[in-house]
């Protein structure tokens, strides 16, 4: 199908109700070539070489509005297996036990050095918190801990004080 047989509203108006960034801008460059533009004039307006527009007006007038998005599977594919993903959020859920006794959620540092250990993969802090994202955990920072804190007393505190049923987290 030509550019010239979609009309110009309905490309406006697909454009206009367009959430998604990179489907906007590859609109706008079929809205451009649509209302008369060379693909010259086209890239030199968006900034952007002859051959990508090009590119998206082929890939529009062949496979239509379906043709804008993204091909499934393209992307960099993780190192680690569902099994060992799983793994990973199991054990950050449970949380890290310390020598006295306390459970502390898993830092960074924490992350890199438990993949290291388990699955014997080596990433860097960026990644490994990119990993974490994936898996649906968010960063939560602390109180700290006072270090002149008496912790029978913290437990005994605990032992008395009774948690209401429904009461609401923030997650």
């Amino acid at each position: 199908m030509f550019l010239k047989e979609y009309s110009l509203k309905s490309i406006e108006k697909r454009f206009k109700i367009e959430n998604d960034l990179q489907i906007r801008n590859r609109l706008h460059i079929v809205l451009l070539l649509r209302e008369g533009y060379t693909e010259r004039e086209v890239a030199s307006m968006l900034r952007m070489s002859n051959g990508i527009v090009h590119f998206w007006k082929k890939r529009f007038e062949t496979k239509g509005y379906e043709g804008l998005s993204d091909k499934e599977g393209r992307g960099l594919k993780s190192s680690l297996s569902e099994e060992q993903l799983s793994m990973l959020a199991s054990s950050i859920d449970m949380g890290l036990l310390m020598e006295d006794g306390y459970t502390r959620g898993f830092k960074t540092k924490d992350i890199v050095q438990f993949i290291k250990e388990e699955f014997d993969k080596e990433f860097t802090p960026r990644w490994c918190r990119e990993i974490m994202k994936g898996i649906d955990c968010t960063l939560k920072v602390p109180r700290p801990r006072n270090k002149s804190r008496n912790q029978e007393n913290v437990n005994a505190f605990k032992r008395k004080f009774k948690k209401k049923e429904n009461s609401w987290v923030i997650t």
